[in-house]
């Protein structure tokens, strides 16, 4: 991401007619206003494999991507067009999925089996956990409390590290089985995306056939639901923006927005938003008014590696107007 090019939003949803019929009650802002245009971030330098996580940090302005050859962690900001290295890569470390919270980032570590934790005013990690080998460690939810639950896409279990276990800086993380209840397909990306509900309850989306799951832990145990919605094939990372669930979807490259009842025991497709810039995306942050795309592009890996920074749709979901990721 070396030049400061500014590219146009183009929604390609089968014609004007199709796409507002698709797009349902997701108010999409005029193309033609200089401030709903798509603004690209570029990696730079885009050597250290695809980009796949990102999160943003209200508290600084920043936002943070994650590279999948060597752990490197990016840092940019809307103000600038170049996304620069931050916390180098590390021979034998992976970037996936990424949350900010309390001036902490953590990432999850793919095929490593690790979940990391770096001090964002230092660039000091802080704590480290290790799953075991075989797993793929994908998607990371922070609870309002601290703990944090990471989606494994080959192992069905819900990993676990208690807000405690953060704070000193090690410790073994507990392992919550997902299964019979949620179905792993041998050989293919299974749980991926999450979100928290808030303390014990969270929204899991499994990449392979689009099921979206409620995970309650309760007292003793957990309870597991899968949520009625249409299929959500290929759902990759999601967000909770205004009390809807944004899921990115690959193919066709997208983000589809859905609305959960009260219980989020079902869900309703809403609409779809897609944009000329997405190249293969995988999860998605919100950063002011704009969502923060990573195109990680794997089909391809074509550099250098951008950030599509996609205006932010007016809706019309509940809630407050806080980013919930």
């Amino acid at each position: 991401m070396t030049s400061s090019k500014h590219l146009t939003r183009s929604f390609a949803l089968l014609g004007a007619a199709a796409a507002a019929l698709a797009l349902g009650s997701v108010a999409i802002a005029d193309p033609a206003d200089s401030s709903a245009a798509t603004r690209a971030f570029t990696l730079t330098p885009s050597t250290h494999g695809n980009p796949e996580g990102v999160a943003a940090d209200p508290r600084s302005g920043a936002f943070f991507v994650g590279a999948t050859g060597d752990g490197t962690i990016y840092r940019g900001a809307l103000g600038s067009a170049t996304v620069e290295e931050f916390i180098p890569g590390v021979a034998g470390k992976s970037a996936v999925g990424l949350k900010v919270a309390r001036g902490r980032l953590y990432v999850a570590g793919g095929t490593t089996g690790a979940i990391t934790v770096y001090d964002l005013a230092s660039r000091r990690q802080l704590a480290a956990f290790a799953t075991g080998a075989g797993g793929f460690l994908n998607d990371l939810a922070i609870t309002p409390g601290g703990d944090v639950f990471v989606t494994d896409s080959f192992r069905p279990t819900l990993w676990h590290v208690t807000a405690g276990q953060v704070r000193a800086g090690s410790g073994t993380p507990e392992a919550i089985s997902v299964a019979p209840e949620i179905q792993y397909v041998a050989g293919q990306f299974n749980l991926n995306g999450i979100v928290p509900l808030g303390e014990r309850s969270l929204i899991a989306v499994q990449s392979v056939n689009g099921a979206l799951f409620r995970i309650d832990l309760e007292r003793g145990g957990r309870r597991i639901q899968q949520i009625a919605v249409d299929p959500l094939v290929g759902g990759d990372g999601m967000l909770l923006d205004r009390g809807r669930l944004v899921v990115v979807q690959g193919s066709p490259a997208q983000l589809t927005f859905v609305d959960l009842d009260r219980g989020a025991s079902r869900g309703t497709v809403v609409g779809h938003l897609t944009d000329a810039t997405l190249r293969g995306p995988s999860t998605v942050a919100r950063d002011r008014e704009r969502f923060l795309v990573v195109n990680a592009d794997f089909a391809t890996s074509t550099a250098p590696f951008t950030v599509s920074g996609i205006a932010r749709p007016d809706g019309d979901g509940d809630g407050d107007d806080r980013d919930d990721e």
